[in-house]
């Protein structure tokens, strides 16, 4: 089997969702013939799901060592005491950029490379001893973010000559969101970093269409085929694991939290209107898996339906099956003006079989739903839509199983298409 070096910093036993394209990546590629052999980060104070790890591949060898935090983590885990540890280090961990950066510049967003470009050099030792140690890896391939990621990945080119796929999971320079608040210090040095990786890689990966136009667009020079998609996918075996004892009424479930950015306003709204349109008071709720925000609580204090949100404790992602199964109607919200991003669990939510309404202002979800069969789009300003959406699904019944295919969008085609660049990116070479 052919081997590859992939660095992920976000990487299982890590909970969070940059860590679960790479897990289902590497789940599928021995596959098709190619061997991850992984570099991940572990920080102290991460969210970890302790079983996460156990769904990689026994196969799949995974190095804790892209920072100087990552192995002694791994070891805490492993012998029971991160807790303890976790505690320590959130207290004794050196905020360098709080210290040393002015106020202006200590948003996270606008720090560049973000909090991991400290890693940097240690990361890139790091890879060259996987690489010493394995000389038969035949190219490499970076998930990203952290865009610190895809720097290391491009010096380890120009180092070793072995191809470069970048696979952006987050947008970097053409970000529409990030780019207006950038100040130009950081714009100019991340225009410029970025350029690097971009020259510097065999091939980049984007995960949505209008991100990959925007990345041509914003590179003329460069071959627009240096550009791909492969957008996020649905793992099905991964996420059925587990039950859930169910729900006494009508539920709309959001999985995840609400943010500054993506809010729970209009979905109370609709709420509120579909309670004026007939919805029985006593058939329905609202279940999030995350903080609704206390402007949300608020509004809907004021609408009259606070009693009928409820938050429920968070699953851990190889059991968002059974719970998106004991919904009824599962909800996503995007942020307003995305249009470059669709989140993972979008794809999650089409994979369950549940109607589906999403929130968002996005052309690209829309269009993706209405290939689908029982899911719908509502602009983020249209609640009276939404409101009649939920009194026509809530009349339909519950539990409504729909047959609705997936076919592109599943873990394995994902798979195929990263090994066929594989494929192509080392036959160049």
């Amino acid at each position: 089997m052919r081997k590859f070096l992939y660095i992920t910093p976000y990487f299982p036993p890590q909970s969070q969702v940059g860590a679960l394209r790479p897990l289902k990546f590497v789940r599928h590629l021995p596959a098709q013939g190619w061997l991850p052999v992984v570099l991940a980060d572990l920080w102290p104070t991460d969210g970890v799901d302790a079983e996460l790890p156990r769904f990689v591949p026994p196969e799949v060898a995974v190095t804790y060592d892209y920072s100087r935090r990552a192995a002694p983590t791994f070891a805490a885990l492993q012998s029971g005491t991160l807790t303890q540890k976790r505690a320590v280090a959130t207290v004794q961990r050196v905020k360098w950029h709080e210290r040393l950066l002015p106020k202006w510049l200590q948003d996270p967003d606008l720090i560049p490379l973000g909090e991991h470009s400290p890693d940097m050099p240690w990361a890139y030792r790091a890879a060259r001893k996987i690489l010493k140690t394995n000389p038969d890896i035949e190219a490499i391939v970076v998930n990203a973010d952290p865009f610190a990621a895809s720097v290391v990945g491009a010096q380890l080119h120009r180092a070793t000559g072995l191809p470069v796929i970048q696979d952006l999971r987050d947008i970097w320079a053409p970000c529409k969101l990030r780019r207006p608040r950038r100040h130009k210090p950081q714009l100019w040095l991340e225009d410029r970093l970025e350029r690097f990786c971009v020259d510097n890689a065999a091939h980049l990966v984007i995960n949505t269409q209008v991100s990959l136009d925007d990345y041509r667009a914003f590179y003329p020079d460069v071959p627009p085929e240096k550009f791909s998609l492969i957008r996020n996918f649905y793992d099905a075996e991964l996420v059925s694991h587990g039950s859930h004892p169910g729900f006494d009424r009508y539920t709309l479930l959001h999985l995840g939290n609400f943010s500054r950015f993506r809010i729970a306003d209009p979905l109370v709204r609709a709420l509120a209107q579909a309670l004026e349109l007939g919805v029985p008071r006593d058939a329905i709720q609202v279940v999030s898996t995350g903080a609704f925000g206390a402007e949300a609580l608020k509004l809907a204090e004021q609408l009259g339906v606070r009693d009928l949100l409820h938050v429920e404790p968070s699953v851990p992602y190889h059991k968002v099956g059974a719970l998106c199964h004991a919904a009824d109607l599962l909800v996503y919200v995007a942020e307003p003006n995305a249009d470059q991003r669709i989140a993972s669990k979008f794809y999650d939510y089409l994979g369950a079989r549940r109607p589906i309404l999403s929130v968002s202002d996005n052309p690209e979800s829309a269009a993706i739903l209405a290939n689908h069969e029982a899911g719908a789009q509502f602009a983020i300003r249209d609640t009276l839509g939404m409101a009649r959406y939920i009194a026509d699904e809530v009349a339909a019944g519950r539990q409504r199983v729909v047959a609705r295919s997936v076919a592109g969008l599943t873990a394995p085609e994902a798979a195929a298409s990263l090994a066929a660049l594989l494929n192509q990116v080392t036959d160049k070479a």
